[in-house]
């Protein structure tokens, strides 16, 4: 009886171990998920070599303005106001109210030429220049720009201050400034003449 027993029973624990073996090796055989790989892979840019060539702006035309002078004289104004830091348009427009672009001009207050250079002025006008003759048109051309520059410069690029020196002399205007006033209509007069020849030249639309 003990033989037969034994028989089941090792035939039993058999098939429990070929049922084990054969799951394990199932799962030894099971398909594993595929592992990702990241390959870094440089990127190389195709630059187009080109010659780099400076390219300047093209600079601006001269300004012109019409005005009733000759293109030497006009050239001499201009060297002037640069020579003395004087806009161009503030030289015309000077010219324009005080004289009308007249060069023979003279007033009965002593005063000459295109920019009405008052006599009053023609002693330290002729040390510091040389000027020796307020009615020849280049004398005056330059002992006005002198003189826009100097009161431009002493006030600091003020033009209604400028002006007012220019036109009452440095002691008249220091007396109506004290008196509140800084501009008049002398002042008025030379920026609209600016204001015209500006709008003449360049379109300020």
């Amino acid at each position: 009886m003990k033989a037969q027993t034994l028989v089941p029973l090792a035939a039993a624990a058999a098939a429990q171990l070929l049922v084990v073996g054969n799951i394990a090796a199932a799962f030894a055989f099971q398909q594993k998920p595929p592992v990702e790989t990241l390959v870094t892979v440089p990127v190389v840019a195709e630059i187009e070599q080109v010659e780099c060539v400076r390219q300047d702006p093209v600079p601006y035309e001269p300004v012109t303005y019409q005005v009733p002078l000759d293109a030497e004289l006009q050239s001499y104004t201009e060297k002037m106001c640069d020579l003395y830091d004087v806009p161009l348009e503030l030289a015309y427009a000077v010219m324009q109210v005080e004289s009308g672009f007249t060069p023979a001009a003279h007033s009965s207050t002593g005063d000459y030429g295109l920019m009405q250079i008052n006599s009053i002025n023609a002693g330290w006008l002729k040390d510091e220049l040389g000027i020796t003759d307020l009615l020849d048109v280049r004398q005056n051309i330059q002992a006005g720009c002198y003189m826009l520059g100097m009161y431009l410069s002493e006030y600091e690029g003020n033009v209604n201050c400028a002006l007012m020196a220019y036109n009452l002399g440095a002691t008249g205007a220091k007396k109506a400034w004290s008196a509140g006033t800084y501009s008049t209509a002398y002042t008025d007069k030379v920026w609209n003449a600016m204001v015209g020849l500006l709008e003449g030249e360049r379109d300020v639309s």
